[in-house]
């Protein structure tokens, strides 16, 4: 039976007692994050799922307890996890909110002030396909999607051949370009977002109107300024608002930091107050964020290397790849191996392997080695069944990452 609260010891700096309980030396003991920190070490879906460690679990319990909207000064534990994230990056103010989804949603409508007004956007960015169509009802903003021409990432061309001038009154201007970084694992290279950033930030506007604003979904931005070993200083500095997810391969078991200028951010909390944002006891998840920070960004190379590890006994199998390897991410290409999803889905299903019913494989810093292995021999299996004519099971597929897959 897991220990309660109660019956956890009390222990001081110097080893003497306190009112501080310390759950490191019983976190093996806790019956549900054991088994929830096994699954995680056997799951590709995503990267938010990840489980505390005991050193987060521990933070939770010496965070702060103030309420986020009635205490004036809001969560000591908050204001400390949002300082960090400011001298990480270089930004003037940061906020915590609760989720990627509320974070970039309320930066875009922090920028867009009235319509009309377009956003232009990688035509696989999250903020277009994968937020419920928030875009054009929070900030009533019509999208311009573009496919990327060299098949990776926007380049200078790609917004410069799709922005949309104050010239015509048929067609919204252009008034925010969003860009990503990671997406779908691959890197947005500092350079392009440098010559990305100048021009917009240089666009011509007419009189009174506010320049263009500069957006990064950087939900994934330790991961790609990791994998493309580049200052996250640097790389921020390129952008006028930035949300970070606290979840995705960082750790925290839930919310996001948003950054900007000060005038920015003071702006930013009315709308994260109108979109449900206020909370009661913030400071424990902004505890265990501070203390997922310090842990797993140290691992992120580690990470990386495991997943280019995979990809290149995937690629020796006969696997091809949707998009390059370049930080925590495989996309097979199934269609080119002729292997549909469902099979995919049930080969590894069978050895405990947990995936999406997609050929995204997700790697993140509790990912095992037992579980690589397992992954890697039911696709060996998966393929030679393929090349010997064995019939590969094919239905609808539905939910998660589904493709609608029915081969």
């Amino acid at each position: 039976m897991a220990p309660s609260i109660n019956q956890l010891p009390t222990q001081g700096a110097s080893g003497g007692k306190n009112e501080t309980p310390s759950l490191k030396d019983h976190y093996s003991a806790l019956p549900n994050l054991v088994a929830a920190q096994h699954k995680a070490s056997h799951d590709f879906r995503s990267d938010v799922v990840t489980t505390p460690t005991a050193n987060m679990m521990q933070a939770i319990l010496e965070a702060t307890f103030a309420d986020d909207v009635i205490d004036e000064d809001g969560d000591p534990s908050v204001r400390a996890l949002e300082q960090r994230l400011v001298e990480l990056t270089g930004k003037e103010a940061a906020l915590w909110v609760l989720s990627g989804t509320m974070g970039n949603q309320i930066c875009l409508r922090t920028h867009l002030a009235q319509p009309p007004h377009s956003v232009l956007l990688d035509h696989r960015a999250h903020i277009y396909g994968w937020e419920s169509g928030a875009l054009p009802v929070m900030s009533q903003a019509s999208v311009t999607p573009v496919q990327p021409s060299n098949g990776i990432h926007l380049t200078l061309e790609d917004v410069k051949q799709h922005m949309i001038p104050e010239e015509n009154f048929h067609y919204p201007p252009t008034r925010l370009v969003a860009l990503e970084n990671t997406l779908n694992g691959t890197i947005m290279p500092l350079e392009h977002a440098k010559e990305i950033s100048d021009y917009v930030r240089s666009y011509p506007v007419p009189p009174g109107q506010k320049p263009v604003a500069i957006h990064l979904d950087g939900a994934r931005i330790f991961d790609g300024v990791a994998g493309e070993g580049v200052d996250l200083k640097e790389y921020c500095a390129c952008f006028d608002s930035i949300s970070v997810c606290l979840a995705k391969g960082l750790g925290a078991p839930m919310g996001s930091i948003i950054l900007g200028s000060k005038p920015f951010i003071a702006r930013a909390k009315w709308f994260k107050k109108m979109f449900g944002g206020g909370t009661r006891q913030p400071g424990m998840m902004a505890a265990a964020a501070l203390s997922a920070l310090a842990n797993s960004i140290p691992q992120l190379p580690r990470v990386h290397s495991l997943a280019r590890a995979t990809a290149d006994r995937l690629s020796a199998l006969g696997y091809k790849f949707s998009s390059p390897v370049q930080t925590n991410m495989v996309i097979l290409d199934l269609e080119a191996a002729g292997i549909p999803v469902a099979a995919f889905v049930d080969y590894l299903t069978e050895v405990g392997v947990q995936v999406f019913p997609s050929p995204r494989l997700v790697f993140h810093y509790q990912t095992s080695e037992e579980a690589v292995e397992k992954l890697v021999d039911a696709l060996g299996r998966l393929i030679q069944d393929k090349r010997a004519g064995k019939e590969l099971v094919g239905r609808k597929m539905v939910g998660g990452y589904a493709n609608g897959d029915t081969k």
